[in-house]
């Protein structure tokens, strides 16, 4: 009987100690997980600027660009970086007294970034596109407008709007907006 008495209290004894180390080891789990996640804030919430994710330097090579540019890191409604650049590939046409004036446009690239963003807050941005047309594996989101060449991107908990005016070629516009996006997509 005695013995019966040790062996259970020997069990009991193992089932507590097996138990406290289970818990211990997800305790650590979920610590490690929340340290993770901190960090992951930590980084995103160090982004200020979208000049920050794409260089000049890299908008020059993207663009195959020996040109002067101009770069603006501004602050409107949200963040915003802007590339601008010389290179008469741009026109714009404008009718007036019935007589349409052609005239040579600056390229450019705008970003704007909204921190915190949500799908509520990308439809809402969206619904000015006339004519969207869904970009698919960009982000969680990605659409663009031919009209206003812009491309707008969820990723990340943020939204990005990019604009790419550096053609009259619609096409060349939208691949380029797309280059920019994956960049910036791959430094969140």
């Amino acid at each position: 009987m005695k013995t019966m008495k040790n062996h259970l209290i020997i069990i009991l004894f193992s089932m507590l100690v097996l138990a406290c180390n289970n818990k211990a080891s997800k305790a650590n789990t979920n610590q490690n997980k929340i340290a993770e996640e901190n960090t992951m804030l930590e980084k995103s919430s160090t982004i200020t600027s979208p000049c920050e994710l794409i260089s000049m330097e890299e908008v020059k090579s993207m663009f195959r660009i020996d040109l002067h540019m101009e770069n603006k890191d501004v602050v409107y409604t949200y963040p915003t970086c802007i590339y601008r650049w010389e290179d008469r590939k741009f026109t714009k046409s404008v009718t007036f007294g019935g007589q349409e004036i052609k005239s040579t446009m600056p390229s450019e690239v705008l970003i704007v970034m909204v921190k915190n963003a949500t799908e509520a807050m990308f439809n809402q941005s969206t619904t000015v596109y006339k004519q969207p047309q869904e970009i698919s594996h960009l982000g969680s989101r990605a659409v663009w407008d031919s009209r206003i060449s812009q491309l707008t991107f969820l990723s990340n908990k943020y939204m990005f709007h990019v604009h790419v005016k550096v053609s009259n070629n619609d096409t060349e516009n939208k691949e380029k907006a797309v280059e920019v996006s994956k960049l910036i997509i791959g430094k969140l």
